[in-house]
């Protein structure tokens, strides 16, 4: 019986020292107990196929998945005969089974539905604007919030955020104005007409037909329940409209 029980015992510390090509690549378990001849049962499950064959979930120490290792002696219970050693592969149980908490966080990112801006102008864009006279350019505040969304991962979540940080404003005539943040919306009761607007705006030299068009960037970034985070590559929203600028004339009476 006592030769059995060295025999198990030394097949498991084999697994323990053998040494897995990624500590992320595998996870699962070993179990091996003494007595009645009982050998090793190794349960592990591969991300990534090894060269040369395929996967194999559920096999022998031999021919499994994966690979075991640990940095620290098998947790062993019991006495010669009844004794079990337990081994997670491929790093703590308490993990995220392996998940990829940055992949996760792409997937929520792409998940997120941005409206596009709409245009504000003064004077408005649905009618004509005259030349040499000041265009006031903005984003609705009701626009100018940060949106949210999030994806649920094995014992937490993990929330993605963009929020809107500059626009960037084709003016249809060769121009392009960036306004960091979303602008100064124009208020007749306080602004004159023949001022230009403090933080985003232009005046057009020329007659004609412009396309405008706003692009709105959205600055992303994500976090998780357990505090992990980090920055994503940001977004873009962009609208346009046709713009007719014209020249103002006087009437003689």
């Amino acid at each position: 019986m006592l030769r059995g029980f060295t025999a198990a015992l030394a097949t498991v510390m084999s697994l323990f020292m053998a040494t897995p090509a990624s500590a992320e690549d595998f996870f699962g378990h070993v179990e091996c107990g003494a007595g009645g001849g009982a050998g090793c049962d190794a349960e592990a499950e591969s991300t990534e196929e090894l060269p040369g064959e395929a996967p194999d979930p559920g096999g022998d120490s031999g021919e499994g998945g994966g690979e075991a290792s640990s940095d620290e002696p098998p947790p062993c219970e019991g006495d010669a005969s009844s004794m079990r050693c337990t081994a997670y592969v491929g790093g703590d149980e308490d993990e995220d089974d392996g998940v990829d908490l940055v992949e996760v966080a792409h997937e929520a990112r792409a998940s997120l539905e941005l409206e596009e801006p709409e245009l504000a102008m003064s004077p408005s864009p649905d009618g004509p604007v005259l030349v040499h006279v000041p265009v006031w350019m903005w984003i609705d505040g009701d626009q100018w919030a940060q949106q949210s969304a999030s994806a649920s991962v094995p014992g937490g979540e993990v929330s993605v955020t963009a929020a809107p940080s500059s626009v960037s404003w084709q003016m249809g005539d060769g121009t392009t104005v960036d306004c960091e943040g979303p602008g100064t919306p124009f208020d007749a009761s306080t602004h004159d007409p023949e001022e230009s607007s403090p933080d985003c705006g232009h005046t057009y030299t020329s007659t004609g037909q412009v396309q405008v068009s706003a692009q709105v960037r959205w600055e992303t970034s994500w976090e998780s329940d357990d505090g992990e985070g980090g920055s994503l590559r940001s977004l873009t929203t962009e609208t346009s409209q046709q713009v007719e600028v014209i020249e103002s004339s006087g009437v003689v009476t």
